[in-house]
C-alpha cells in the first residue's frame, strides 16, 4: 500500500452529479485490481473526503452479506448433467481449487469463481479493487458505507433461475474461459479502466466477443443495465439526505441506461470529472 500511494494516479471514471444544491460523486470501478493500483488518485481521494458517505454496490461490511454468500456456496447442489459436471471438475481441478467445494452450492457461482481464478493468473486479484481501497479509506476515518442494492437483488441477477439455465450458463461460462479471446478481453478491460479510456470501455460490447449467444446477452443485460434502475433511485435518495460517493462497476456507467445517464433524466447535472 505504501508503495501504491508513493505513485497514487487517478484511474477509472469519475463523475460529479449535482442537485438541489448539493454535490455527490459517481466512480465506475473496476472489481479486481493490480498491487500498483491500490492506492486512490488524488482526484478521487480528494471528492472522497468531501462526502459523508460510501456507497457500494452491496454493503460489504455487512454481516448478512457474507452469510448470504456463503448461502450460495453451501447451499443445494445444483442438477447438471454428468458430462458438462466433469467438464466443472476438470476445470475446478485445474485451478487448483478443492474439490470438496464442489459438492454443494449453486454451480453457476463456482463458474463465476473460475474467472476469477483467471483473472488472478492475469495478475488481478480482487483483493486490489477499487472498492477495497475506497472502503480502507473510509472505515479509516469512519464514513458510513452503505449499499445501493441489497445481497438478494445482486444474487437473483448473478444465479440461474433454474437447472435448466444453470447448465447453459455453466456450459457458457467454460466454454468462454478455454478461448484465448477471453485473456486479451479482460485485459483490455482493465486497461481501459486504468488508462480512464472511456470511448473504449463504451465499445464493449463490440470488441469483448462475449455476447455471442442468447444466453450470455441475457445475462449480461440483466447483471448490468437490469440493476441500472434501482441503483439510481438508491443514489437519488442517499443524495437527498447526503453528499455521497456512489463506486460502482465501470460496466453501469455506460449507454442510454448506464448510471450518468439515467441520473440527468432525475434532474442531476452530470459533469465528468475523469
Amino acid at each position: 500500500m505504501q508503495k501504491a500511494q508513493q505513485q497514487a494516479t487517478d484511474r477509472g471514471f469519475l463523475w460529479r452529479i449535482s442537485r438541489d444544491g448539493r454535490d455527490s460523486f459517481l466512480y465506475g470501478t473496476i472489481h479486481a485490481g493490480r498491487p500498483e493500483w491500490f492506492a486512490l488518485g488524488p482526484k478521487a481521494e480528494a471528492s472522497l473526503s468531501r462526502t459523508g458517505a460510501l456507497a457500494l454496490e452491496i454493503n460489504v461490511t455487512d454481516p448478512a452479506v457474507a452469510e448470504a454468500l456463503r448461502g450460495v456456496m453451501q447451499g443445494p447442489v445444483r442438477s447438471l448433467p454428468a458430462e458438462l459436471m466433469q467438464s466443472l471438475r476438470s476445470a475446478w481441478a485445474a485451478e487448483c481449487l478443492p474439490a470438496a467445494a464442489l459438492e454443494q452450492g449453486a454451480a453457476e457461482y463456482h463458474a463465476t469463481l473460475l474467472a476469477v481464478a483467471q483473472a488472478q493468473r492475469q495478475g488481478l486479484f480482487p483483493l486490489y479493487g477499487a472498492e477495497s481501497a475506497l472502503l480502507m479509506h473510509s472505515l479509516r476515518v469512519q464514513r458510513p458505507v452503505v449499499g445501493l442494492e441489497s445481497v438478494q437483488t445482486q444474487l437473483s441477477a448473478l444465479l440461474a433461475r433454474d437447472d435448466e439455465e444453470a447448465a447453459a450458463m455453466v456450459r457458457e461460462m467454460l466454454a468462454e474461459l478455454r478461448r484465448p479471446e477471453a485473456v486479451r478481453g479482460l485485459e483490455r478491460l482493465a486497461r481501459a479502466w486504468a488508462s480512464r479510456d472511456l470511448k473504449d470501455l463504451e465499445a464493449y460490447a463490440d470488441w469483448c466477443d462475449c455476447l455471442n449467444t442468447p444466453t450470455d446477452r441475457e445475462v449480461f443485460a440483466r447483471l448490468v443495465d437490469g440493476r441500472n434502475p434501482g441503483m439510481a433511485e438508491a443514489i437519488e435518495r442517499l443524495h437527498a439526505e447526503v453528499s455521497v460517493f456512489a463506486a460502482v462497476g465501470s460496466l453501469h456507467m455506460v449507454g442510454p441506461q448506464g448510471l450518468p445517464a439515467l441520473l440527468a433524466s432525475k434532474g442531476f447535472k452530470v459533469r465528468r470529472v475523469f
